[in-house]
């Protein structure tokens, strides 16, 4: 069956949100009170109903066709991966926030980096365009501090580390570049 893993996370979604409306429990990652099992559970969790459909609508979107594209066995390491990476982009550029960083955006944005990478011959090289204006647009949100009760630091996470998996996959060497990007770019949101 293709695409078993994306169906499988989106029914977990679904039901854990279920969980989380009649006890209302929400399981977030908060960097200032941090456990390790946040870094993958965070992800299940959702603020609302909209938060939900959107992040589930966006994960059929983009999740079904990469993971048929790429394999589930791939897909499940770009899920982990991803998911991982967004929580620790988000903690390292509000280290000391109470704020939980909760929903499957950091992975959704690692699935349509993986999509541009993958279908990057249908897009031609506008990935790279794509790539560098969403990483300068995020990068001016945080920095002039405009992002409101969005987790931009994941979803900017995420999208590199899925770029960054995708082509480590196909071994291409934009990746690099988009490496160098986004550890000197973490750097100094960091440092700032």
């Amino acid at each position: 069956m293709k695409g078993k893993f994306t169906l499988l996370l989106f029914s977990v979604t679904f039901l854990v949100f279920i969980y989380q409306i009649k006890t209302g429990v929400l399981a977030g990652l908060t960097p200032s009170n941090l456990y390790y099992m946040d870094f993958i559970v965070y992800a299940f969790f959702h603020s609302s109903s909209i938060h939900l459909a959107l992040n589930l609508l966006a994960l059929l979107f983009f999740g079904y066709y990469l993971e048929e594209k790429i394999e589930t066995e791939k897909f499940i390491i770009l899920f982990f991966m991803t998911t991982i990476f967004a929580g620790i982009v988000y903690i390292l550029i509000y280290p000391s926030s109470d704020t939980p960083c909760v929903g499957l955006s950091g992975f959704i944005f690692g699935t349509v980096g993986g999509n541009l990478i993958v279908y990057r011959e249908k897009y031609k090289n506008y990935f790279i365009l794509f790539a560098l204006f969403y990483i300068l647009f995020t990068f001016f949100l945080i920095y002039f501090d405009l992002v409101g009760n969005i987790a931009h630091a994941a979803h900017l996470g995420g999208f590199l580390m899925g770029s960054l998996l995708e082509m480590c996959y196909e071994k291409r060497k934009e990746g690099y570049v988009l490496m160098g990007l986004t550890i000197i770019s973490t750097a100094y949101l960091v440092i700032v």
